[in-house]
């Protein structure tokens, strides 16, 4: 008997005991709410940074051998991504012809805002003919380049360094603004274009106008390192089979061919440009033609003339006969 009442005793005993033993202590458990999850932090993602530009030393063959440039120590040439991404920061317009790739000193940022660099490119436009030079000493010269820069929807503040023609290389330089002074920005343009036999070569610098005097001072370094190969020089070129471009030294500053200039640019008395540097090359076979038309013209006289001599005999004859017909009767 005493076996089961202990039993139920210490039974009792445990449900009492039970609850304080895994129990929390004392306090509030809180609303009847599960708790939020927890989760990590997201992840930001790195900051990513653009690789910086790499540059080329040495000798680089371009435009499938057409161009050659030797970069020396202390410059570093970059692909034509570069050249492009270069004029479209600096908010510039392209040279004519296929860009080729970039220029710029070693330690320069050609990323950066104010850094100045020199875009290469090659035209394929033929061989210009070197005797049309002259046209640059034309008193209305910079009216034409002006009104050119206006159909290129470029602007033209005028030139920093007028256009000079160097027979020996052979190459037009010169310098324009292209903003006023003050303006900020890329506003200083410099110009080297080199003719070759078969098209020009162009070394065009790009910079702010107070950096004018460190691209001008570098200029003779960047046009020693840009060259013809043999066979595609200049002086390589042959009469009998080569393009004679529509070009003139002129049009290389303008941007417009020689016998478009001279019909659509008028100078500012009214009358048009004379230019005919890209025609010179038709010369003599519009001389022969001239003189076909001549022959043929002379031959169809001279054929009207003995029709009209033997008209005139029959005229004379016909009486005659006439008055002998009746004695014969």
């Amino acid at each position: 008997m005493f076996k089961p009442l202990t039993r139920a005793i210490a039974a009792a005993l445990a449900l009492i005991i039970a609850p304080a033993a895994f129990a929390d202590g004392p306090g509030d458990a809180g609303p009847d709410r599960a708790a939020a999850p927890v989760r990590a932090a997201p992840l930001q993602p790195a900051a990513q940074t653009q690789a910086p530009a790499e540059g080329r030393t040495g000798i680089i063959s371009l435009n499938d051998g057409e161009v050659t440039l030797n970069v020396p120590n202390g410059y570093r040439f970059y692909p034509a991504t570069e050249a492009y991404a270069y004029l479209q920061r600096s908010n510039a317009a392209a040279p004519s012809g296929a860009v080729l790739g970039l220029i710029a000193r070693s330690d320069a940022d050609i990323r950066s805002a104010d850094a100045w660099a020199t875009v290469v490119s090659y035209d394929a436009i033929g061989y210009v003919q070197p005797e049309t030079a002259s046209g640059l000493s034309n008193a209305n010269f910079e009216e034409d380049v002006r009104a050119a820069r206006r159909a290129q929807s470029r602007a033209f503040e005028g030139f920093a360094s007028p256009p000079a023609f160097d027979a020996a290389a052979p190459q037009v330089v010169w310098a324009e603004r292209a903003a006023a002074p003050g303006a900020g920005g890329k506003d200083f343009r410099y110009e080297q274009k080199t003719m070759g036999r078969y098209g020009v070569a162009c070394l065009t610098s790009i910079g702010a106008a107070d950096q004018m005097d460190e691209i001008v001072a570098s200029a003779a370094n960047l046009q020693a390192m840009l060259s013809f190969p043999e066979g595609r020089r200049h002086a390589d070129f042959a009469p009998a089979s080569d393009q004679v471009s529509s070009y003139s030294v002129p049009g290389l500053v303008t941007g417009v061919p020689a016998s478009v200039q001279a019909a659509a640019l008028p100078a500012a008395n009214g009358q048009a440009q004379t230019a005919f540097g890209g025609l010179a090359g038709w010369f003599p076979w519009i001389a022969l033609g001239v003189i076909v038309v001549a022959i043929g013209g002379y031959m169809l006289m001279r054929k009207r003339d003995d029709d009209e001599d033997e008209d005139e005999d029959e005229d004379d004859d016909r009486p005659a006969a006439e008055a002998a017909a009746p004695e014969k009767a």
